[in-house]
Formats: structure tokens, sequence, C-alpha cells
């Protein structure tokens, strides 16, 4: 297996839920939330997958084999990446600190929800084209197979560890609920 793909994988799951996060900011702010349990799934997923599973991927796999050339460049965008998932971290903790606000009767905790929504999105939108355009091609250009092999096993160790099977089929249902919320059914009409 190859991480870069695994990353990519990844990233496609985050783009899934960044939509929703919009949705969410835009329904906060036009006054039509009916329920809770989306934000506690998008936030739970968001704490345990994207800050404890793909971040600890890059931070303790990726980012050093890429270090390790020591180029300049390199560590300067490897460095600002970093900073960005601490920026995240807060984003996700701000998240949290709002949705337990709002539960114990501070209204103004969900409007100020959705800024931090829109925060998180912006940046992870960035982040991501970064990864996409820059680091990954980087690395299949660099990193040997042999290296490339043991970054995987690294991510597989990880995720089992930070998340484990049964929580991922649990992202793996939000995540097709969430991808079959935003796109309506197409109808189709049958021609004799």
């Amino acid at each position: 297996m190859n991480p870069t793909i695994d990353l990519k994988g990844e990233h496609a799951a985050f783009t899934i839920i960044l939509g929703a996060m919009k949705k969410l900011a835009f329904d906060i702010r036009n006054n039509k939330v009916t329920g809770l349990l989306r934000i506690e799934q998008i936030i739970d997923f968001l704490h345990i997958y994207t800050d404890h599973c793909h971040y600890v991927k890059e931070e303790k796999s990726l980012f050093p084999a890429l270090l390790a050339f020591d180029i300049p460049w390199i560590i300067k965008m490897i460095n600002q990446l970093i900073k960005e998932h601490m920026t995240a971290r807060g984003y996700i903790d701000e998240l949290n600190d709002k949705l337990r606000g709002y539960l114990s009767g501070q209204k103004r905790s969900l409007e100020s929800m959705s800024d931090c929504l829109i925060k998180f999105v912006t940046l992870e939108e960035y982040h991501i084209k970064t990864e996409e355009n820059i680091v990954l091609p980087l690395c299949e250009k660099m990193l040997s197979k042999q290296k490339l092999m043991m970054i995987s096993s690294d991510f597989k160790t990880i995720q089992d560890n930070e998340v484990g099977h049964v929580k991922c089929i649990e992202y793996f249902k939000l995540l097709s609920n969430l991808y079959s919320e935003s796109h309506s059914p197409v109808e189709t009409s049958l021609q004799s």
C-alpha cells in the first residue's frame, strides 16, 4: 500500500465532512438546525479521526521522512503544516466547547459555533490543497518504495491504535450518510 493514496482517500473523506460543516454553519446562521446529532458526530470524527489519527500519521511518520532530507523550503513548509494542525486542533476544542455551552443553555454558543465551523473549513481546505499539490507528489518523488512501505505500515498501526476497526465502520457510515444527504437522488424516467 502507498501512504500517499491512503492520505488522498482521507482527504476525500474530509471533503465530505467539510461540506457538511459548511451546511451546518449555514443552517445555524439561518436558524434551521433541527438536531445536534450531526454536530456531535462531526466533532467526534474531527477529534478522534482527524486529530488522533490523520494528523498523527503525518506528524509521526510522513513529515519526519521528508524532514530527513534537510532541505530548507521543505522544513519551512512542514513546520507551517504542523502549525496548521495545531490551529485546527484549537478549532476542534472550540467546537466541542461551543456544543457543551449550547447544551448547558448558552444559546449564543450555537451562533459562535457557526463562525468556528467556517474557520475550520477554510483552514482545512487550504491545508488539503497544499498536501495534495505539494507534499504528496514530493513524497512519491523523493521517498523510496521501501520507505513508503514503512510509512504505510506506521499508518496502519496508528489507525488501529487510535481509531480501531469498530470506530472506522462508524465513521464510514457517517460519511456515507453525509454524502447521501448532500447529493439528492437523480430522477430517471423510463421511456418506451
